[in-house]
């Protein structure tokens, strides 16, 4: 089922006569929603302009797909674009008018904006340091490619119950992608040195949210996309039509229950087997043989010693050695998520003159470059300074994940991406303590959707909003803590009672993380430190540090 460049260009001429019918008031609004959403865009706020989401599967972008999109952030965005916690970008204010042109640009570099929404396979994420991450089983690339390739036309896309979400994670030791709050999440393996995935079924957030369950061990790499169609198939059969809030697949394993879903699972499987297996496993085949990583453009090289202090934290926070020696994969700190067309034009020329030609978006809202020297780190670096990206402390907890909240979203309780900014600048002006407290993340949502997913935050914010005496609603929000990722080691966020004022926010994420780094062990880890130390103990730190909330 792979896509040709006639079925997009096909699509795409179907797709701008619909939308050509509603600008001349040919096709009513009803109609055309579920048109729009199709290819990923959402009225904004006002409903006079649109929010157009860009799915890029694993996050990939070679430099000439990250020129073309500055170039529509320039063009149709007001210069700003976007990262999500889903390996998109997304632009604001764009007008109805300039979407097939956008489309048409976006299709000349390879992009697709199908299933960027509604009810269909959303984009499908995978691990940030994916081949070239020391003991990881194998690149899982290829395979999250070929999953959003063969589903891309596939007859079950576009009329899911709900929206369908699908991840590879790869690193042992730091899921990237939270893989288990999707509906499906795949973790490379290999048994008798056979490549292959455990797979995990029926996660998802929102305001009941629920991490995959493992439906099986092991199945081959070959086996890949036979495994996908079925869970596939069985959502779009058996998952609730009537009630969209019941309509994720979450909620179907738990009328099911494991035993059943499973039986059912391997059902369909056989017949998805029966039906085309031999040529199924000939097309992953086929796509897996056709994905070669790019090359770098210089060898690889040691990191030389450098006597400057702000390159040498940058270092330290910000990249990885990779596996093939002397290359580092550099991570580009994006405040909230935000970047400019111009910014992002400089990215692509990095990526070209010391890279190899490719960056991957990251699920917490950051840019990887990856295949840089270690003798050209500071190069980089420096030019990340005069563009305003040079900031250290990725990962760290002045180092913030929101979604963008109120200022664009009509669902949104509040203006997440403001508390964001309150708790990244409190941070910032700590003068090095962001270091010593390590990897520490946090996570806000503008609403329980959980677009930022806070439930897997170390501490995760969800905005809410209540009505006082005289009338007016007054944003705040709640608190969970010890959220994380990983395959065994997933977990959510055990809520705090009360509700933090917008001003407290700051001060009860400080304390909290203050309180931890006085009294964890050595290489404690925040989720445990919770359980050790107990979540009521670390819930009153968070609300004595806000007497003026709750």
């Amino acid at each position: 089922m792979r896509a040709t460049d006639a079925d997009h260009r096909g699509a795409l001429a179907r797709h701008g006569d619909r939308v050509d019918r509603y600008i001349k008031g040919n096709s009513p609004e009803n109609e055309f929603q579920p048109v729009r959403l199709s290819y990923g865009l959402y009225y904004q706020l006002d409903h006079t302009s649109h929010m157009q989401r860009i799915k890029l599967a694993g996050g990939l972008m070679t430099s000439a797909q990250m020129r073309v999109l500055a170039d529509i952030g320039n063009d149709y965005g007001r210069g700003i674009l976007h990262v999500t916690t889903r390996q998109d970008i997304q632009i604001h204010w764009v007008d109805l008018e300039n979407i097939m042109p956008m489309y048409e640009r976006l299709h000349e570099v390879g992009i697709t904006t199908r299933g960027a929404c509604a009810d269909t396979l959303r984009n499908v994420t995978a691990a940030i340091r994916a081949g070239t991450l020391a003991g990881e089983p194998f690149d899982v690339t290829p395979y999250a490619l070929a999953v959003h390739e063969y589903f891309l036309f596939h007859p079950l896309n576009l009329t899911q119950p709900r929206k369908f979400k699908i991840a590879f994670a790869g690193e042992p030791e730091y899921d990237s992608v939270q893989a288990r709050i999707n509906e499906i999440a795949y973790f490379p393996k290999v048994v008798d040195g056979q490549p292959g995935f455990s797979v995990w079924a029926a996660g998802g957030l929102g305001a009941q949210p629920h991490l995959a369950q493992k439906v099986r061990d092991f199945v081959k790499a070959e086996d890949l996309l036979l495994m996908t169609e079925a869970l596939v198939r069985l959502q779009h059969r058996s998952s609730e039509r009537k009630n969209r809030k019941r309509a994720r697949m979450k909620y179907l394993f738990q009328k099911l229950g494991a035993e059943r879903f499973i039986a059912e699972l391997d059902a369909i499987y056989a017949t998805v087997e029966r039906e085309h297996g031999d040529a199924v496993r000939a097309e992953l085949a086929e796509i897996v043989a056709s994905y070669h990583a790019l090359q770098p453009k210089h060898p690889g090289a040691p990191l030389p010693k450098s006597d400057d202090a702000d390159f040498a934290h940058w270092v330290r926070t910000n990249t990885f050695a990779q596996k093939q020696e002397g290359y580092f994969l550099a991570t580009v700190q994006l405040p909230l998520g935000d970047l400019s067309g111009a910014q992002l034009h400089v990215l692509a020329d990095l990526a070209d003159e010391y890279g190899a030609g490719e960056a991957r978006l990251a699920n917490d809202q950051n840019i990887v470059l990856c295949w840089i020297p270690g003798d050209r780190l500071e190069a980089v670096h420096r030019r990340l300074c005069e563009i305003r990206l040079g900031a250290a402390d990725a990962f760290l907890i002045s180092d913030v994940v929101s979604c963008p909240g109120a200022d664009y979203c009509n669902l949104a309780m509040s203006r997440s991406m403001g508390v964001a900014t309150d708790i990244r600048e409190h941070f910032l002006a700590m003068n090095g303590d962001v270091e010593k407290l390590g990897t520490f993340r946090v996570k806000i949502s503008g609403c329980p959707n959980a677009c930022g997913q806070h439930q897997l935050g170390d501490i995760g914010l969800t905005g809410q909003s209540t009505k006082g005496s005289d009338g007016k609603y007054t944003p705040h929000y709640s608190m969970l803590i010890g959220g994380r990722g990983g395959e065994d080691e997933s977990r959510l966020g055990v809520r705090v009672g009360g509700r933090f004022v917008v001003a407290d926010v700051p001060k009860a994420v400080a304390a909290v993380a203050r309180d931890y780094q006085e009294k964890r062990n050595p290489g404690e880890q925040f989720p445990d430190f919770v359980d050790r130390i107990g979540a009521d103990h670390v819930a009153k730190v968070a609300r004595d540090a806000a007497p003026a909330s709750h």
